[in-house]
């Protein structure tokens, strides 16, 4: 598992900063110090018996109603339409060649 920690510039050299659920922060003078203070910080919560769980979700049904390609009632017309202009590019570079 991975957690997003932001680091920045602030008044006191570096803030390193984690999201929720942990909310967690630490400043220091230099970036890495900022950053291994709030890794403590993690160390911390979860030696004192905070556990951090992934729960996959669903994603959500689509709005837009989804069809596969091969069944667009356009999907005949445009693979002519490419070969076409396929074709034609052709004739142009054999042209260009000549």
């Amino acid at each position: 598992m991975t957690i997003p920690i932001l680091v920045e510039p602030s008044p006191a050299g570096f803030r390193a900063i984690t999201g929720g659920p942990l909310d967690l922060s630490a400043e220091a003078a230099s970036a890495a110090e900022a950053l291994t203070a709030l890794e403590s910080q993690i160390d911390s919560r979860l030696a004192h018996g905070a556990i951090l769980v992934q729960h996959p979700v669903p994603a959500p049904q689509s709005p837009i109603p989804m069809i596969p390609l091969a069944e667009n009632p356009l999907f005949d017309k445009w693979m002519e339409a490419i070969d076409k202009y396929r074709e034609q590019k052709e004739l142009e570079d054999r042209a260009a060649y000549e």
